[in-house]
């Protein structure tokens, strides 16, 4: 009980800490997923390949030099180590493509806690990813940034919902003094058929928290997805679509895992 009750006093500090206005927005598009209660176990390493493409998107830059999304391809590796102790660490290296060639796009390296999981007994899945980044000044005006994600979600029965409230952070010129920038990520899925699940992501970006929210002006993404748990490589994909004018009209996503030794 003890123990419970410190693991959820630790996680609304962090909630806490999240709301102090040292905040940026982050606008590289190289990873789209919502966050569940997968996890590495200790020793455990594994790979998964993010990749998504624009085939109809804002053409539009939000700042002189910055790369569009439009027509282009980002292609994201991430290596993941289980640490032990509900631990996970992460590394991204991002590309992505300009006028027809690909270019490096940032460096970033998470850290995944996990300290409720239905699988050792709680009653819901619950932790906070926590990831800094590195990012090339074409696809973001703050060279470094963070970004602190809580996860929470359940399975009932074929049934998996999980759901992720979003910090972005800056942490360079020129946003270091702004509010927060909060989105949401969010997953409904339904399994079909043994490692096969049909379902929906909802992604939205909100604003800075000290801003009044205009739908038209914030980015709105919902998906249409497949995953497959299964072997040799697991992976999802999805066909999403932007309902408001300040989000790509068409976007491709797919996510490959392949264990390592």
């Amino acid at each position: 009980m003890f123990k419970a009750g410190l693991r959820l006093r630790v996680i609304w500090v962090s909630i806490s800490l999240a709301l102090f206005p040292v905040v940026g927005h982050a606008v590289l598009q190289d990873e789209i997923q919502v966050y569940d209660d997968a996890i590495n176990a200790k020793g455990e390493t594994s790979l998964e390949v993010h990749m998504n493409s624009t085939p109809r998107g804002i053409q539009t830059p939000s700042y002189p030099g910055e790369v569009m999304s439009n027509n282009g391809i980002r292609v994201t590796p991430e290596f993941a180590y289980g640490l032990g102790n509900n631990l996970e660490a992460g590394l991204y290296i991002s590309y992505a493509s300009n006028d027809s060639k690909f270019q490096y796009a940032a460096t970033k390296l998470r850290m995944k806690w996990l300290p409720y999981q239905e699988e050792h007994g709680d009653l819901f899945f619950a932790g906070v990813n926590l990831e800094l980044a590195n990012i090339q000044p074409q696809f973001d005006e703050s060279r470094y940034n963070g970004e602190l994600r809580f996860i929470i979600g359940k399975h009932f029965d074929e049934w998996l919902i999980s759901f992720n409230p979003i910090f972005d952070v800056a942490l360079s010129q020129p946003y270091i003094h702004q509010a927060p920038y909060f989105s949401t990520a969010t997953r409904i899925s339904r399994e079909i058929y043994g490692d096969l699940a049909l379902g929906v992501e909802y992604y939205s970006s909100l604003n800075q928290i000290n801003q009044p929210v205009n739908y038209q002006n914030t980015q709105q993404l919902g998906f249409l997805m497949m995953y497959y748990d299964g072997k040799p490589i697991a992976f999802q994909a999805g066909v999403g679509k932007g309902f408001s004018n300040s989000t790509d009209s068409l976007t491709l996503k797919a996510i490959f895992s392949f264990p390592l030794p």
